[in-house]
């Protein structure tokens, strides 16, 4: 379905490459108008893509779940993201633009194009492209190593303090029966919230950003690529 958008809706315009932009400091911004106005976008124009001969604008808003977690808690628990059946994939929604050009443009465009070098569809994809779009994506799996660690560290700290409560339980009940076998009354159940605070949970927010940057990189590789492997193919035939 199409989708209008007024010039007021536009709330942020950024300048970046290869899907950098979604970070903690973008998804602020976009939350801060939303909170504001009924509707937010965000345009964003990739340079380095649009310099391969593709004009690469998209928008981008944030979805109504994501809006309404980022309301209640900035770091998303995993509950909270089962709650809501909130991923990467839903995090952001993004909107298709549609690029019009007045008559006279088109009229340019058309001049342009009868003179405009025919043999750059041999032109073989740049490999700068793709290695920066895989120095991104290996960092974006560093990153999601780092919060696997730190949630690995979170379900150690878990266990071992519910050994400690089953141990303090444990003795609790050995204590009681020695008590209750020489005549004396039991001593009563404590309140093991109080005695052992519970870890705070680990925070899913910038591990679900880095899974988000991390798609993004892979189809914008796969796209570049399945461009360019015909390209590949026909010039191998022509060198051997």
């Amino acid at each position: 379905s199409n989708t209008e958008i007024s010039q007021e809706a536009v709330v942020s315009t950024q300048s970046t490459y290869l899907n950098t932009h979604c970070d903690r400091n973008f998804l602020d911004s976009v939350f801060d108008y939303l909170e504001e106005m009924n509707e937010a976008i965000a345009l964003i124009y990739d340079p380095l893509k649009t310099k391969l001969g593709n004009l690469c604008i998209r928008a981008f808003k944030l979805s109504l779940a994501a809006f309404e977690l980022y309301k209640e808690d900035k770091d998303f628990t995993a509950l909270m993201l089962r709650d809501k059946s909130l991923t990467y994939e839903n995090l952001f929604k993004e909107i298709p633009v549609v690029v019009k050009n007045s008559t006279l443009t088109n009229v340019l465009m058309c001049e342009l194009d009868k003179v405009q070098d025919n043999t750059s569809f041999f032109t073989l994809p740049t490999s700068s492209y793709l290695e920066k779009s895989m120095q991104l994506l290996l960092g974006g799996l560093d990153e999601i190593n780092q919060d696997l660690q730190k949630l690995n560290m979170h379900q150690r700290a878990v266990y071992k303090q519910q050994t400690q409560i089953m141990k303090h339980v444990q003795e609790r009940k050995d204590e009681n029966a020695a008590r209750e076998k020489n005549g004396l009354k039991a001593l009563p159940e404590e309140d093991f919230s109080k005695m052992f605070k519970p870890p705070p949970p680990v925070g899913r927010l910038e591990s679900l950003l880095s899974a988000n940057r991390i798609a993004s990189h892979c189809e914008m590789i796969e796209e570049h690529v399945k461009s360019g492997i015909g390209k590949l193919y026909l010039a191998d035939s022509f060198m051997s």
